[in-house]
């Protein structure tokens, strides 16, 4: 018998999120009936959970699942969604904070099942937002295969660092540029980052003067990632706070070494795979960055732990995990 499941796919789409949501259903199991949610309500809108109660309450399906925080209102069908991270609470504005304490955290309460995906998320659920810990799964994000099957790299005048991600604070990408604007390493070395440079960033790479070191590369087609990652001589990505940190398992099954953080999940998916640095120390993050030019040795074991680590995170493993969680079949991970 089919298992009727209302799906928000508003969530589908070039993010992190949508990454997820394409791959969980690209897996779906042949015994799953979809159906979609029909609203094309802006994705976060506050009056997303009753906008979902709503059209729960219309349908017929048996189980909602949604890739991402937003849960219904009330619901008389089980629902599973997912809380990737809780950086609304630290890096967003006040009525972000309360909105998830106050109404994210209640309705997380009624869920069948809370998918996150690490420990420390889980961790933070439960002692920032009091969610019952037998109702949080944790389900690791997966890497593509194309990572570890690439073999073409993008091709640069000189060596590069790379950056992947977006702009917001925790992302602490001042301090890193600070810290390779410092490093003791070849001037021919550069800083590629994803995205276009604000006011403010283009201040400080003035200030710190190194305009002809740093470059913005905007919009990167995900098409194109597996040749930035090979072709690069390491990946940064030394945040404040993150639920996983996708591009660090990416880098590393490009075999390409990674220098991240010891805050938030980052060592947990790291493990031993990546040189971590204490995030809120630029002095720290530049010694990263001469150990991974300067020590070949260090630098040859994380590009081999790097393979191996990120072999272990699979979109077949976290579609079966969740299809599993979403049908009631799931076994605490």
């Amino acid at each position: 018998m089919n298992l009727r499941v209302l799906i928000d796919d508003r969530w589908a789409g070039d993010t992190g999120i949508g990454k997820l949501y394409n791959e969980v259903m690209a897996r779906m199991p042949s015994h799953i009936s979809p159906a979609f949610i029909p609203s094309d309500m802006g994705l976060g809108n506050l009056l997303t959970p009753w906008m979902l109660a709503r059209e729960i309450r219309k349908s017929d399906a048996d189980v909602f699942y949604s890739p991402s925080f937003m849960p219904p209102l009330y619901s008389r069908i089980p629902f599973v969604f997912t809380i990737h991270d809780l950086m609304h609470l630290f890096y967003y504005t006040s009525w972000h904070r309360l909105y998830y304490q106050q109404v994210i955290a209640r309705l997380a309460a009624k869920a069948q099942q809370l998918i996150t995906v690490s420990h420390f998320s889980k961790k933070q659920l439960i002692e920032l937002l009091g969610v019952d810990e037998q109702l949080i799964t944790v389900i690791y994000n997966g890497v593509d295969a194309i990572y570890r099957k690439n073999t073409e790299a993008f091709q640069s005048e000189a060596p590069y660092f790379l950056y992947v991600g977006n702009r917001r604070k925790n992302k602490n990408i001042p301090a890193m540029l600070t810290a390779f604007a410092r490093a003791d390493i070849p001037p021919e070395f550069l800083f590629f980052l994803s995205g276009h440079g604000d006011e403010r960033l283009c201040a400080l790479i003035a200030q710190l003067g190194i305009e002809r070191r740093v470059r913005f590369l905007g919009r990167i087609p995900e098409a194109e990632l597996p040749k930035l990652y090979k072709g690069a001589y390491a990946t940064l990505f030394v945040s404040l706070m993150e639920g996983f940190g996708l591009p660090v398992i990416e880098s590393m099954a490009s075999g390409t070494p990674v220098l991240t953080s010891t805050a938030g999940s980052l060592p947990e998916i790291a493990d031993d795979a990546a040189l971590c640095v204490d995030p809120h120390d630029v002095e720290a993050i530049k010694a990263g960055i001469e150990t991974l030019v300067n020590d070949g040795d260090r630098y040859r074991e994380f590009q081999q732990r790097g393979v191996q680590r990120s072999a272990q995170f699979t979109w077949d493993r976290t579609a079966t995990d969740t299809w599993n969680v979403i049908t009631d079949k799931h076994r605490k991970l």
